[in-house]
This record gives structure tokens, sequence and C-alpha cells, in this order.
């Protein structure tokens, strides 16, 4: 059930939006931006026209979510996740990398967090053990990179052990070339930093044959694919998606992200919870990107940053700031004080 409240011209904050009448699954359409946006609020509660959740679990994606330009967390947002667990409110990550990749710049701010990586395809405790893993099989990797060398869509691979690219050069160019795109950079010499970053830091280790690392009977937890020809992406993600077996979401505007069909951060925002006993109308999501998307709509509150793709925003209940404003930060401060 909906409700269209009274039309505003402008909102300086979604956050500071006051609605006309709580409805009873807390369902709201206000207008942002010209655009109404469903916010899903799941609380009893309502304060000063704020939503007040009772959110006891926070998920945040990483990268251009709870991360700047430099692939950093801001102090604004390490202060704000302690603030958070001092509220005993638990904060998890909840994102596409690895393990190895996703605790560089949690040590940075000397945090330590639960961690949903690849995906989704694998969980681990704050102290790093592994909770669980979704894996892909030999055949299912096969078929699918089959279908990535069909198209060729310049792919690597992420294990148990790390991930691994048979073609550094062509992955440095690659990456390099999107965060180029994305207009979020002030110069060439600051996007190669930080592409470089990925195999300096040990994020990426190059491999002769992918098959070297596979037959070591590491699992396989996910695909990551790169592409600047749209053409390529959309047919191959076509193509993956018949397979069944399959997940495909993206973290960027030119590369696919394949895993397990039973691996994505929705499932594991649940499964995390879960083992919490934290009911899911307790739950809040941030993100940016369309592997966000699963982990948004199972959350009982989804927020997107200011700087997501639209797809991200229809279906989130507000808007925070960008990541390059520490919009992580503000919302949790408004997600548990309400200001």
């Amino acid at each position: 059930m909906y409700q269209k409240i009274k039309k505003r011209k402008r909102y300086r904050s979604v956050f500071s939006i006051h609605v006309n009448s709580l409805l009873s699954d807390c369902h709201y359409i206000v207008k942002r931006a010209g655009v109404y946006t469903d916010l899903r609020g799941v609380p009893d509660r309502y304060n000063g026209g704020y939503m007040m959740s009772g959110i006891k679990l926070i998920a945040t994606d990483m990268d251009g979510t709870l991360l700047d330009s430099e692939r950093r967390i801001p102090k604004k947002n390490a202060e704000a996740i302690r603030y958070a667990e001092s509220k005993g409110v638990t904060v998890a990550v909840a994102t596409g990398r690895d393990f190895t990749e996703a605790v560089v710049p949690l040590k940075e701010v000397g945090i330590r967090l639960p961690l949903i990586c690849v995906n989704g395809a694998e969980i681990r405790q704050k102290d790093g053990d592994i909770y669980s893993q979704v894996t892909m099989s030999r055949s299912l990797y096969r078929r699918a990179a089959d279908i990535l060398r069909d198209e060729g869509v310049y792919y690597e691979i992420y294990t148990g052990k790390g991930s691994y690219t048979e073609d550094e050069q062509k992955g440095l160019q690659i990456v390099a070339d999107i965060m180029l795109s994305t207009g979020e950079f002030e110069s060439y010499d600051q996007v190669m930093r930080v592409a470089e970053a990925r195999f300096k830091e040990g994020a990426v280790t190059v491999t002769e044959d992918y098959d070297q690392i596979l037959n070591q009977g590491v699992s396989l937890l996910k695909l990551l694919a790169f592409s600047k020809d749209g053409s390529k992406r959309e047919k191959a993600a076509e193509r993956l998606r018949k397979l069944g077996s399959i997940a495909v979401s993206a973290s960027a505007s030119e590369n696919l992200e394949i895993t397990h069909v039973h691996a994505t951060k929705g499932q594991a925002l649940e499964q995390v919870a879960q083992n919490m006993g934290i009911p899911m109308n307790q739950t809040a999501a941030i993100g940016d990107n369309f592997n966000d998307l699963s982990m948004l709509k199972a959350a009982g509150t989804g927020i997107a940053m200011a700087n997501a793709a639209d797809e991200v925003k229809a279906v989130s209940c507000y808007i925070t700031g960008a990541n390059t404003e520490a919009g992580v930060a503000e919302a949790i401060y408004r997600m548990i004080d309400g200001n």
C-alpha cells in the first residue's frame, strides 16, 4: 500500500522529509529531484520526521560506498562505525572484493568487521575465520569461461586463496580505462596509482594459466569480467544467465560479476542476520551499484548513495551523501540518532 505525500519543490536531505502519515507497513513515496521514491522504513517508531528504525545490523558496500575516491575509508566513516558499535549496532561489510583485498582499508583505520566477501560467496567473521562459502563447480566455471572467451571479454578468477589474472598488463589497462571513465578521479596519474595498487598490494596475483590454480583444489568463488564494449558485455551476460545456475551482477558500468546463483549479497545478509538472531526488519543495507541490489531489497531499510546508479536509487528507502562526502557516516548517524 502506498500513499503520496504533499509535493515540495526541493529537499536538502531525504532524511529531513516529514511525511503526512505513517502507514502500517511503513511505505512512503516522496518526491526527490523530480522522482518519486519509495521509502521503505521498517520500524514502529517515527519521531520528528525521521525514520527511527531500531536497526541492529547495517551492511555497507565498499567501493563507491564506504570508500572514497582513493579507495580508503574516510575518518568520518570510521568514526561513525565505531559509534554504531558503541550503541550495540553491528556494522558489516558486503563487498565484491575477496577477503585479502577487503581487509586492507579496514586495517588502515584499525577496524575489524564481519565480512560478506565476493558478492556473498563467502562470509567471514571478525577474526577472519570463514563462516560459509558458496562455490562454483569446475563444470560451471568451464561453461562460463567459454562464454567470456568466445565473446572476447577479459576476466579474473576469485578463489578461496586469492584473486588471479592471466594477463597483468591487460588487466591493468582495462581497470584504468574503466576508472578513468567514471570521472571520479582528478588525473590519469591518480587512476594508475589506484589501479596498480591492485597488483602491488597483492590483491590480484598473476598466473600463467587459471587451471594451474584451480587444479590445486581451491574453491572458486567468482569470475570478474571487464570490457569497454557494451555489446560484448550484454551478450556475454545474456548467455551466462541462460546457464541457470549463475548470478550475474556488476559493481561498475563496464564489468560483470559472476557467482553461483545462491551467492548474492542479499542472501548472505539474510544468513548473517539469522545467525545473529536479528530479524530482517532490523537490518539496513547501503550501496551504490547493481551488485548491491539484492541486499538493498532484502534489508529492512535500503539506502542508496548519492552517486548510486538510478536503478539502485529506485529500490532504496532513501538517498544519503556521496562516497566522496562520507555518505555512509551520514546514513549511520541518521539511522541511530535521527539527526
